[in-house]
């Protein structure tokens, strides 16, 4: 695939992958949101149900309080007998006592004291208002006047027609006069302190029953502020270390909003963990959406990277089938040409020539074995299928029979190899002849690689359990992105258009390959035209690292 075409392939899978993370998560932000809309609504249902339940405790305490008061008269209307024709009996001692329950004077009495009560709460406040006691009591009169018919048709002796519709007036009279009582009552509680009309053991209970009620399981704070004009105080705080916060929520609903007066109290929750639990609600969903978006991403990190990798794998291959076929190409020539000097007759007549051509037949066929021998000990590497003979050995003796094979060809180019061997242990166990040819392999290296006159220095010392060998040389060194690549298999660094040194890529990873396989370890610090230094450690000990 050409490079451009790789470009573009790439970048479109890019922009595609991104435009799908972006519109995921513009739907998981969707869902939050819409989750959290939802959570607002369910706590605003939350607020109004427990007002309501206020409410209704509050008009509750007082019915009952009522109930008690009448209950005598309840007791009374529920004793009458009856006739064997349906009318009812009523006693003088019970109708003496209906007369006094529902007589005009005492609900004149009632209507009076709630009038007193309500004119100090007036003059306490200093508030011009209409009072609703006052209408109260301007029903009170119609009442008053019901009573009268209700006592002129209470008769002196018993009569069943009338002991009925007594009856059925004094029902109607009770229940009036009931509504009436509780609604006096409710009007005066308006002007209570919020602390006697409910208390902050109840607003928690509620709050609570509430919320758990709609799965709503976090935690939250609440208060109750009071208002009195520009005059502001808090009367419950479930936590006053978070008070400003609660007090900022957007959570806040008036307390009896049923008041004929406007309420001064407000009702504050927060829920200081809002947004985790909301994130946990959707845990699920958005934890299979990360893990969705994930493992996409990854698949397409790895295809991105399986695409440059087998591109570069392909390039690689290109330059080791072209590297080959002039390193093979070379020894043929030579080894065709001095075939065709030996059938020349002139040469058949001069034992010495005819023997220096084949002897460069011999030099050119060991070149070829060497060639394939390498790549076909890569192979076994890459099998796992080479078998080391691991003997106890001197390295600093296999670096100096190195050295020795080396040295011709650096001293014939003007250069030189020094020697700093500082180890003091130098028996390891390792493979002879691969150990040597690492050795061999890197000494190769510094030399081909330093444009003029080599420089070579080795140096060993102990360390760690092992061996630290260093070879460095004065060469052109290798450019920093290639650094991480010398070891691959084929890979060579790209010299453009020059070709001046031969070679299949595969010296160095050999010398990688043998390393790993004496449990060593092998690194490279290198500078471009200043040379380049290798870091070999080998344990003393095989099975030791």
């Amino acid at each position: 695939m050409a490079k451009r075409n790789l470009i573009f392939v790439i970048s479109l899978m890019s922009v595609a992958m991104l435009g799908l993370i972006v519109l995921q998560f513009y739907w998981i932000n969707e869902a939050v949101e819409e989750r959290t809309e939802h959570f607002r609504q369910e706590i605003g249902e939350v607020l109004t149900t427990v007002v309501k339940r206020i409410e209704h405790q509050e008009a509750a305490f007082l019915t009952r309080q009522q109930v008690d008061d009448n209950i005598k008269l309840s007791d009374n209307l529920r004793s009458v007998d009856y006739d064997s024709a349906g009318n009812a009996r009523w006693t003088e001692q019970q109708r003496l006592r209906i007369k006094r329950t529902f007589s005009s004077d005492k609900l004149t009495q009632q209507g009076f004291a709630y009038q007193v009560e309500e004119e100090a709460v007036i003059k306490r406040s200093g508030v011009a208002r209409k009072t609703p006691i006052q209408d109260l009591n301007r029903n009170d009169l119609r009442l008053e006047q019901k009573m009268d018919d209700i006592s002129k048709v209470v008769p002196d002796s018993s009569h069943s027609a009338k002991d009925e519709e007594l009856a059925y007036l004094t029902k109607i009279a009770q229940k009036t006069n009931f509504i009436d009582m509780i609604l006096r009552q409710m009007v005066m509680m308006e002007d209570k302190d919020i602390e006697e009309r409910v208390s902050f053991n109840t607003l928690d209970s509620l709050l609570k029953q509430e919320t758990s009620s709609r799965g709503i399981t976090t935690d939250f704070n609440f208060a109750v502020k009071h208002m009195e004009g520009k005059k502001a105080s808090i009367v419950y705080c479930s936590n006053d270390n978070q008070q400003a916060d609660i007090l900022k929520s957007d959570y806040n609903i008036r307390l009896f909003p049923q008041d004929f007066m406007d309420s001064k109290n407000t009702l504050f929750v927060h829920f200081p963990d809002e947004g985790a639990f909301i994130l946990q609600k959707m845990g699920a969903v958005l934890g299979m959406s990360v893990v969705f978006i994930l493992l996409t991403l990854c698949s397409f990190v790895f295809a991105v990277m399986t695409i440059i990798k087998q591109k570069r794998i392909s390039e690689i291959t290109n330059d080791f089938i072209s590297n080959m076929t002039h390193e093979l190409k070379t020894p043929i020539s030579t080894v065709s040409l001095a075939c065709e000097a030996l059938l020349d007759p002139d040469i058949q007549k001069i034992p010495t020539m005819q023997n220096r051509y084949l002897n460069v037949i011999k030099d050119e066929n060991n070149r070829l074995g060497m060639q394939v021998e390498k790549v076909l000990q890569i192979a076994r590497l890459e099998r796992q299928n080479i078998k080391l003979k691991i003997v106890k050995t001197d390295l600093h003796n296999l670096i100096n029979k190195a050295v020795q094979n080396a040295a011709i060809q650096v001293e014939n180019r003007g250069g030189a190899i020094e020697t700093d061997l500082q180890a003091a242990d130098t028996l390891i166990e390792a493979d002879e002849v691969h150990m040597t040819n690492i050795i061999h392999n890197l000494l190769d290296n510094a030399n081909k690689y330093s444009p003029e006159v080599p420089q070579i220095s080795i140096k060993t010392e102990n360390k760690d359990g092992g061996i630290m060998l260093m070879i460095s040389d004065n060469g052109q060194g290798i450019p920093k992105e290639s650094v991480g690549k010398i070891f691959d298999k084929f890979y060579r660094v790209p010299t453009g258009n020059v070709h001046n040194v031969k070679g299949f890529g595969l010296g160095l990873s050999y010398v990688k390959h043998i390393v790993d396989a004496h449990l060593g370890q092998i690194s490279v610090k290198s500078k471009v035209n200043k040379g380049s230094t290798f870091t070999i450690y080998i344990p003393l000990k095989h099975g030791e690292n």
